[in-house]
């Protein structure tokens, strides 16, 4: 077996190892309100993401493209998970609940109702219906859309239109910092760049672009070339809304080229993995990849330069990170694929690759953890490399094209 062949072969593995993940991870236990719910965390065994949810809906997709799961096994997932979400997922006006009961769909404690969250599981419900063509399916996602009140969280803030991060009506709720209400706010380049396309449909075009134009374009430098940064420097910022969106396919209203930036700020990220890979023993060309995920401490958010805050490397790589950013770079994501597998056995499982690990820590640390969002991220885009299967279904759904067209954004030639 060549080199060639025994790389796609770990690939196809992986592929069907995080499809295994879902179908393990998720609520599907006949006639529970909580069907179709996909864990937060391997850890956590009864907290549901709403997000992670939305990642389980593509990879129903994935599974049944590939025969992993049968046709009509992955479309009965899909429809009863559209189901809860419709039915018994608690939202308000449109944006769900972050975290929930797997077993019942209920609210977990006082989180937030979360707009990137909610717009991760509308990216999930807009591939299915785009790819199932089924009318039960195409009704319950039209639904779901249509009720989600983009204005609610929208407002002006010195000259520009902006959207809320999310929101909370109990005090003492997460993110809450005294009165309850709306939290935060979208001014930056970040993950949430999906939710224009979503709100795109639902609010006056005029509108949309200009939510489109409000948030910030800060930018760093890598090899001579500007890098639209979020401000952390964190790798999933770059790939949660690329994961979906075929931005090798599209310059935006300004022209700008959301894969190659997407490109630039992963070979940054690479680079600054190797200047620092004196500090951090698990650094290197061939180990590289700082995001968000598990680490010997718990939940850890990382980045890399460019970025706008400081940065505290620590030497927890995210594996999912550098397999995620294979259709962006995917000689130096193969060579660290290749490489984990062979020297790190430890990052490898039933379901394919773990979250992270950490060689700068005594003893070396390895994650057994998986994250719903984060394999979710690797998966799509391991499927997109090979065969644009997500990016062509989503991207080419009616909806999204009509939300590309609303705000300007121009098909490469």
């Amino acid at each position: 077996m060549d080199m060639a062949t025994d790389t796609r072969t770990l690939l196809e593995r992986e592929l069907q190892g995080s499809v295994a993940f879902y179908a393990d991870s998720t609520n599907l236990t006949p006639d529970s309100r909580g069907y179709g719910l996909t864990l937060d965390c391997t850890r956590e065994k009864d907290i549901a993401s709403i997000a992670a949810t939305g990642f389980a809906l593509s990879a129903w997709v994935i599974g049944c493209e590939r025969g992993y799961l049968s046709p009509g096994r992955a479309l009965e997932i899909t429809r009863r998970t559209l189901y809860t979400l419709l039915h018994h997922v608690p939202h308000h006006r449109g944006f769900f609940a972050h975290f929930l009961n797997m077993s019942d769909a209920g609210r977990r404690g006082k989180c937030e109702y979360s707009t990137i969250d909610t717009a991760l599981c509308l990216n999930g419900v807009i591939t299915a219906a785009a790819y199932f063509q089924d009318e039960q399916v195409r009704e319950m996602a039209a639904a779901l859309l249509e009720r989600v009140d983009w204005r609610f969280i929208t407002f002006e803030q010195d000259g520009q239109a902006r959207f809320r991060m999310a929101y909370n009506p109990d005090r003492g709720g997460d993110y809450v910092e005294g009165d309850p209400g709306f939290i935060s706010q979208w001014d930056m380049a970040a993950e949430q760049k999906m939710m224009y396309l979503q709100a795109a449909g639902h609010v006056e075009p005029e509108l949309a672009r200009r939510l489109y134009a409000g948030f910030r374009r800060d930018t760093g430098r890598y090899d001579g070339q500007d890098v639209i940064v979020n401000p952390g420097g964190n790798l999933f910022a770059y790939q949660f809304s690329e994961a979906w969106l075929d931005t090798a396919a599209y310059l935006d209203p300004n022209g700008v080229d959301w894969f190659n930036n997407t490109r630039l700020a992963t070979l940054a990220n690479r680079q600054y993995c190797i200047d620092h890979a004196h500090e951090f023993k698990t650094y290197g060309a061939n180990s590289w990849g700082i995001s968000a995920g598990d680490a010997p401490w718990g939940y850890d958010v990382s980045g890399a330069s460019p970025a706008l805050l400081p940065l505290k490397p620590n030497g927890t790589v995210s594996i999912y990170g550098a397999i995620s950013a294979l259709p962006f770079v995917p000689e130096h994501a193969l060579a660290m694929i290749e490489h984990l597998y062979r020297e790190h056995s430890q990052t490898w499982g039933k379901y394919g690759f773990y979250d992270s690990y950490n060689l700068a820590v005594e003893p070396a640390w390895y994650s057994h953890s998986l994250y719903g969002i984060d394999k979710g991220c690797s998966m799509i885009m391991v499927e997109n490399y090979l065969s644009g299967l997500i990016w062509n279904t989503y991207t080419d759904s009616a909806y999204i094209q009509n939300a590309l067209k609303i705000l300007g954004f121009q098909k490469r030639s």
